[in-house]
């Protein structure tokens, strides 16, 4: 498990892979690894920091950044911030939705050619603990991971069939969708973390924001339940949900 970034794949400008494979980076994204995608254009380079990510089956993987920020709107500088809901994937075609404050939101998604595609994996996540949806275990045992979380352990998740939540869905394409922690929670025998901002799509691949990205305020717990708040930009308030799914419980091994 090698403990620093290394580029998995990397395409040119018409989605032909130059190096490493499109595999390469899902089998990586499907272990929970960190996710990282540098661009060119004529006139910037950027790289993303995915907040998120996304493993279907086979190839297929994205990266999600759940509360992107940026200061030029269609050419010029807006008088209030937004927040940027991105999906990227190896398709070439990436879906934005801009939420901007009044509950106002724009669909700018766009198929652009970037003249690189850089995927930069950092595959250094161990399954410590593994739940149903009812709670049960699976593998692992929960007070190793409570053992992790009071020696300061970085903490991250994995839902599995994530997308669908606001619908109480749960069919479509396997999946596993992967959250950053901030708070790792020990209570009543249970290890519960509120998570970044996430984002829940349609169950479907591939999958775009269209059909309708819902933005989630939640709490997986290895009981099973999720404490969620749910909205789609533009539908504010949020809505309330404590669906039940399985889990992955990862902590960062940096060797």
């Amino acid at each position: 498990m090698p403990h620093q970034w290394e580029l998995a794949l990397e395409q040119n400008s018409n989605l032909s892979v130059v190096r490493g494979s499109i595999k390469a980076v899902a089998e990586a994204v499907r272990r929970g690894a960190d996710l990282h995608l540098y661009m060119t254009t004529d006139t910037y380079e950027e790289t993303l920091y995915f907040q998120q990510t996304y493993s279907g089956k086979g190839i297929a993987f994205a990266g999600l950044m759940s509360h992107h920020h940026s200061f030029i709107h269609e050419g010029t500088v807006p008088d209030q911030p937004y927040v940027g809901l991105f999906k990227y994937d190896t398709s070439g075609t990436y879906s934005h939705i801009k939420w901007t404050i009044g509950d106002t939101w724009y669909d700018a998604s766009a198929t652009y050619p970037y003249g690189v595609y850089r995927w930069f994996v950092y595959d250094r996540w161990k399954v410590v603990y593994e739940n149903d949806a009812d709670g049960n275990p699976i593998t692992g045992d929960i007070k190793d991971l409570m053992e992790y979380i009071r020696n300061g352990e970085t903490i991250k998740v994995g839902v599995r069939h994530l997308f669908g939540l606001a619908d109480g869905f749960t069919g479509g394409p396997e999946h596993i969708s992967f959250l950053t922690t901030m708070q790792p929670l020990i209570e009543n025998g249970q290890v519960m973390s509120n998570c970044d901002l996430g984002l829940v799509g349609p169950p479907q691949w591939p999958f775009n924001w269209k059909p309708g990205v819902h933005v989630a305020v939640m709490r997986p717990s290895t009981s099973g339940i999720i404490e969620c708040y749910l909205s789609q930009p533009g539908t504010l308030p949020f809505s309330r949900v404590t669906p039940r799914r399985a889990m992955q419980w990862l902590v960062a091994d940096t060797g």
